[in-house]
Parts: C-alpha cells; sequence; structure tokens
C-alpha cells in the first residue's frame, strides 16, 4: 500500500511540473482593480477626510458611492469596498486619512468620468481612460487620467483649499 502511495504522489508531483510550462497560450494574467487615492487639505493645509465624512460622494458609471470606514481584513483577493476612508498617515490619536475608491475594473477598456461631490457643494471631475489591453506574450495597458480636463499623472490626486461645511 506504501509504494502505491509513493507512486500516486510521483505521479502528482510530475503532473505540476508538466503544468509549469513556458509555452505559448499557458499565462493567466489577472488584472487587479484599480485604485484611486484622494486626499484633501483646508486653507491651512489641515486635513479634511474622516471616516463616514458628510457630505462627500463619487458618481462612477451612473452609481453614487458615500464614503463608509475601511473595514478591517486579512483578504488575499482583490477588495472593492467603494468608497472609503483610509488611515494612512498620523499617530493613533491624531490619525491622518485618505478616500480610497477602488471599484474600476482593471480588465475593461473604458473611457469614465468620476465625479467627486464634496462637503462644501464643490465638484471635481476624474477621467479615466484605459485601452489597448494585450495579454501574450508581455501584458500590458494604457491608462490615461484627467483632473478636470487637464492631464494627471497616475491615481493619486491631492485637492487643497478645500472646505467642510459650517459647523462641521
Amino acid at each position: 500500500m506504501r509504494k502505491i502511495i509513493q507512486a500516486i504522489i510521483a505521479l502528482a508531483g510530475l503532473s505540476a511540473l508538466g503544468a509549469c510550462s513556458n509555452l505559448p497560450g499557458t499565462m493567466i494574467v489577472d488584472w487587479a482593480p484599480v485604485d484611486i487615492y484622494i486626499t484633501a487639505t483646508d486653507s491651512d493645509g489641515a486635513s479634511i477626510i474622516s471616516p463616514g465624512m458628510p457630505g462627500m460622494s463619487l458618481t462612477f458609471k451612473g452609481e453614487t458611492y458615500t464614503v463608509a470606514p475601511e473595514a478591517e481584513t486579512r483578504a488575499y483577493a482583490a477588495y472593492m469596498g467603494g468608497l472609503r476612508a483610509q488611515r494612512y498617515e498620523g499617530t493613533a490619536d491624531a490619525p491622518v486619512y485618505r478616500l480610497v475608491f477602488g471599484e474600476i475594473d482593471g480588465a475593461a477598456d473604458m473611457d469614465e468620468d468620476i465625479v467627486l461631490s464634496w462637503p462644501d457643494g464643490s465638484t471635481d471631475t476624474i477621467h479615466y481612460h484605459c485601452s489597448n489591453h494585450r495579454e501574450w506574450p508581455e501584458p500590458a495597458c494604457r491608462r490615461r487620467w484627467k483632473l478636470n480636463g487637464k492631464s494627471h499623472d497616475g491615481c493619486i490626486f491631492a485637492f487643497k483649499g478645500k472646505n467642510l461645511p459650517a459647523g462641521e
């Protein structure tokens, strides 16, 4: 019985080695969702981002998202959490938050506006364009960003001079 088990293990090992070949057509490409990172400060340079952030919303592909606190997770798979406030700097007594939006399908070609509606009533538009997905032999795609109609480098957006409504 022991020899049969050893033979099965040996066959399983050989088949696993054969499954990892570099032949054309065997590459698997897993496009991760695209995240947008948003920071905002008031005219004094203090962050206005907070968990919950009343009056803040983001509209993408006809769906409007409001700010939710970041969930605690140990998930390794792509995490789709809408628009969330994520602590990224500061101390336990004085945390600094940013907004993270990660609902953009990284595998899809698209040409979409993302509209930010701020608590002070102002709006900003992020335009995302993704095209030319290639899988084999060199995975790639072309991503371009604009902020309020002007070219922008990358998916990190910093806004200055934003205000919370009176009483916030």
